[in-house]
Parts: structure tokens; C-alpha cells; sequence
């Protein structure tokens, strides 16, 4: 063999070596399933809090259980947390936080955060003393979830913050300073929704249900009974309703299914109306805005220019007002 040959032959026996003992030293890491902080703590115990951090889930800072009754009102008075509001079966309540961040620990003891039942109902609140100024940043985040009979009613006020309430049969009313609401499946005579600052989602609510947001989008998929809805600046959307509406909505679309005949009004400063009626139902009609359309399936007889008109679908019957400052009105079959 040539000396060339030889010494490249020699190189690549050397280099599989090298990779051989590379792969051997390497194993064991690959192979290790231990937590992070094994694998890192003969480096950095700094890295190993990091690390540990990073993938912890949150803390569970108060998990408790109370005796309470179906028929009882849940009471909740917080600052600045997210809050999930679940039934479940029995005469059973069940309050838990989670904590994130940081300072949680330090932040919640600061909060004096309480849970009580008084009989049948339950009260969940804080009452943490005045904040000293600090150019400090708190990292603290918050999550209540509270279990409570299917046949409760609830009382939610909230300074900032998410609230999602699901499968209640009682009266609900949900006052948040600034965040959105989620609610889902509720039935009772009174439904208030109150945001300051932050949509509004509902899905299948029965009762006389009421949604008021200064400014963010309200979407609602169905509603059993009248609706109110006033919003200063957001779009409203309403899948069906079956019941007296009435809309108001500074600035912002508005798209709804009417299933019934019955009164209804629709007010919007700047954007466009969109409504679904059933085929063959009665309404008299007032209607201003930059244009109207009306389908011809509706059978609409009266007053009609670009702009306006007034008069009635079919043989006449409930009040549908509407108007929009600029913006097309159409009314169609749905």
C-alpha cells in the first residue's frame, strides 16, 4: 500500500475511534430520565431553580371543601384574578387557587384571601390592605376555581380579570372592572353581564338576560327570553333569540336571528344591521339608516326610500326599530 493511501486509512480508523468514545461518554445524559435539576445541579444550582421553575405547573395555595345546599347564592368579591365557576352533584362546595409567578406566596398572604359558607350559601373574597407605591413589579397571577350545586345562584364582582361560569340554574350576575366573561348553559330568571373593558361569549341562556359592556364585542349563540344589550364600541352578535330586544351600540355591526314575533329595537351610532327574521311572521317597521334593504320575502308594504322606511311585514304586529347613523340596514329570512 502506498504511503498516502496508508495514512488516510489510518485517519479514518482514528476518527471512528473518536466518535465511538464520543457516543459511550454521551449515553448516559441521553439516557437519563431523572428531572432537570439531576442533570444540571453539578453545574449551576442557580440554573437548577430556573429550570425547575420554568416547567413547574402552578401552586396550589388553598384548597378547601364546605357543606352548603342546592338553593344557596355564591358570593365572590375579588381584585385582579381569573375565575372559573363549575357545578358538580351534592350539597358540596369546593374553592381552590392556584398561584404563578414569583412573588404568588408572598402576594396571596398579602391579599388575605377568605372562603366561608354561611348555610346554604358560600362567600369567596379578599380584603388586602392598601398598596404602598413601588417601582417594584409584583409577579403574581391568580386562578379561583369554585365547585357549587347545579341549582345555586351567583353573584360575581371582579376588579380585573376573566370570568367563566358554566351549567348553572339560578340567578347570575357578573360585574367585572375590566376583562372578559364567558358563560355557558344558565338559566334563571334574572342573567346580568357587566364588563367594563373585555368581550362578552354566551352560549344557551334562559332568563331575562342583560349585557352591558363599555367597550368590547359581544357575541351571544342563543337566548331563551327578552335580551338587552348596550355596548359603547364593539359588534353584537346574537344567533337566535326568542323574545323582546333590544340593542344599543355606540359604534360596532350588529348581526341577529329573530325566531319569534316580538318587539324589538336596534340602535347603532356608526356600523351596519343585519337581520334574520322568520318567514311568514308580522312586524311593523321603522327603519333609518345610510341604506335599507329589505328581502322581498318578507312581504313588506308602506314607505320606502334609499334611506328609510316604514310600514309592515306581512299583516303588521311587534315594533322592529331600527336604526344606524351610517351603515346598511338588511332584512332577510333566516
Amino acid at each position: 500500500m502506498s504511503r498516502p493511501r496508508a495514512q488516510r486509512a489510518l485517519l479514518t480508523l482514528f476518527g471512528l475511534l473518536l466518535v465511538a468514545v464520543a457516543a459511550t461518554s454521551i449515553r448516559p445524559a441521553v439516557r437519563s430520565s431523572g428531572p432537570i435539576e439531576h442533570r444540571v445541579a453539578h453545574v449551576d444550582e442557580r440554573k437548577v431553580e430556573v429550570a425547575v421553575r420554568s416547567v413547574s405547573s402552578r401552586d396550589v395555595l388553598f384548597d378547601e371543601s364546605f357543606r352548603v345546599r342546592e338553593g344557596g347564592e355564591l358570593t365572590v368579591d375579588l381584585g385582579s384574578e381569573s375565575v372559573t365557576v363549575r357545578t358538580v352533584r351534592g350539597d358540596r362546595a369546593r374553592v381552590i387557587v392556584e398561584g404563578d409567578g414569583r412573588d404568588a406566596e408572598v402576594e396571596f398572604e398579602r391579599r388575605r384571601f377568605s372562603a366561608r359558607a354561611d348555610g346554604a350559601d358560600l362567600v369567596v373574597r379578599t380584603d388586602p390592605p392598601r398598596r404602598r407605591w413601588s417601582m417594584t413589579r409584583t409577579d403574581a397571577r391568580f386562578r379561583v376555581t369554585v365547585e357549587i350545586p347545579r341549582r345555586y345562584s351567583a353573584d360575581i364582582d371582579l376588579g380585573s380579570g376573566s370570568v367563566d361560569v358554566a351549567s348553572l340554574m339560578g340567578d347570575l350576575r357578573v360585574d367585572v372592572g375590566s376583562g372578559s366573561v364567558r358563560v355557558e348553559d344558565v338559566e334563571g330568571d334574572e342573567i346580568s353581564l357587566d364588563t367594563g373593558s373585555g368581550s362578552v361569549r354566551a352560549q344557551t341562556l334562559r332568563g331575562d338576560v342583560r349585557i352591558d359592556t363599555g367597550s368590547g364585542s359581544v357575541s351571544v349563540d342563543r337566548v331563551y327570553g327578552p335580551l338587552s344589550v348596550d355596548t359603547g364600541s364593539g359588534s353584537v352578535s346574537v344567533g337566535e333569540v326568542d323574545g323582546e330586544t333590544h340593542i344599543d351600540t355606540g359604534s360596532g355591526g350588529v348581526s341577529m336571528t329573530l325566531r319569534s314575533a316580538a318587539a324589538s329595537r336596534v340602535s347603532t351610532g356608526s356600523g351596519s344591521v343585519e337581520l334574520r327574521l322568520p318567514r311568514g311572521a308580522g312586524f311593523d317597521v321603522d327603519l333609518d339608516g345610510g341604506s335599507v334593504r329589505i328581502d322581498e320575502a318578507l312581504g313588506f308594504s308602506g314607505h320606502r326610500e334609499r334611506d328609510e322606511a316604514r310600514g309592515r311585514l306581512g299583516r303588521g304586529g311587534p315594533m322592529l326599530s331600527v336604526g344606524t347613523g351610517s351603515g346598511t340596514i338588511r332584512l332577510v329570512t333566516g
